[in-house]
């Protein structure tokens, strides 16, 4: 399925021998204004919905916007030294405050550019065997994530959590395990009240967390020229039960092969997911409530 809005990308941001803003330069010397400055000269690799993404060097980009915050840079430093999982390399995060934006910062990260094709342009094109391949690869960083075992539910370091199962409006911060699991059974118990739920799903009990993106798919995928998949785009990540990564995936219409193939090499948690699925409607039309 093509995507109704399709992102905006300058050609240049790609070119190998192009010229960007901090070739031959130390980017200890930069100083944040001037990195926050660059979002309106360097090339565009992606910007859609507010979020820009621009290359700063042969070597690095920068991530910037008023949904780019301090937890996404945090997950991408929690997990670059576990090579199981490939994520860009975090060299700078700030935040500038900003009235005008939803969390009320406008946030930047400085990271690795991974060079590579991004997934989505090219998986239609890729023999059945590669989309194995890379369908294998991406359900063994899920199992790898859901190896790391967190105390309790949260973005990495704090703040809203977000994703598909906390509105468009995110929702938290929250201040424990209690408290989150207080709002998914009263958005629940939305549901059921209006028949939008059936009276017998039984209530969220939170008890096991695990780092989840929420929102694999090709278009967060880069295929480098070794034939390995890095995953990026951690906007909505955190610490959640392990059911949030395959739920979102079974929810998604976009690649369904894709999700299809990840989620035949992933625990299922059926009950869980069930779960989810029934508070969709506490999650959109009463997103508010």
């Amino acid at each position: 399925m093509e995507p109704l809005i399709r992102p905006i990308t300058h050609p240049q941001s790609r070119d190998p021998d192009g010229i960007f803003p901090l070739d031959g330069k130390d980017l200890n010397s930069i100083t944040d204004e001037a990195l926050a400055a660059f979002f309106t000269s360097a090339p565009i690799i992606h910007q859609l919905d507010g979020t820009t993404v621009v290359r700063l060097s042969k070597k690095l980009i920068m991530k910037g916007g008023g949904s780019v915050l301090t937890s996404e840079a945090n997950m991408l430093s929690l997990l670059s030294s576990r090579g199981s999982i490939r994520v860009p390399r975090v060299h700078r995060s700030f935040q500038v405050k900003d009235d005008t934006k939803y969390f009320g910062t406008a946030g930047y990260i400085v990271m690795d550019f991974v060079q590579g094709q991004p997934l989505d342009e090219c998986w239609g094109g890729l023999p059945p065997t590669t989309q194995v391949e890379i369908a294998t690869q991406v359900a063994e960083m899920i199992k790898a994530m859901q190896s790391i075992k967190l105390l309790q539910s949260d973005p990495i370091g704090g703040g809203p959590c977000r994703g598909l199962f906390f509105t468009d409006y995110s929702a938290g911060p929250f201040t424990g395990t209690a408290e989150i699991e207080a709002w998914f059974n009263h958005k629940l118990d939305i549901c059921k009240s209006v028949n939008q739920a059936p009276k017998d799903t039984p209530p969220f009990h939170l008890t096991e967390f695990v780092i989840t993106h929420q929102d694999i798919s090709p278009r967060n995928l880069i295929l480098d020229q070794h034939g390995r998949v890095w995953l990026i785009d951690w906007g909505y990540s955190g610490a959640y039960p392990p059911a949030f990564e395959s739920a979102a995936l079974a929810t998604q219409s976009s690649f369904p092969d894709f999700n299809t193939m990840v989620l035949s090499r992933i625990p299922r948690y059926p009950e869980q997911e069930v779960q989810l699925d029934s508070i969709a409607y506490g999650l959109t039309t009463a997103a508010l409530a």
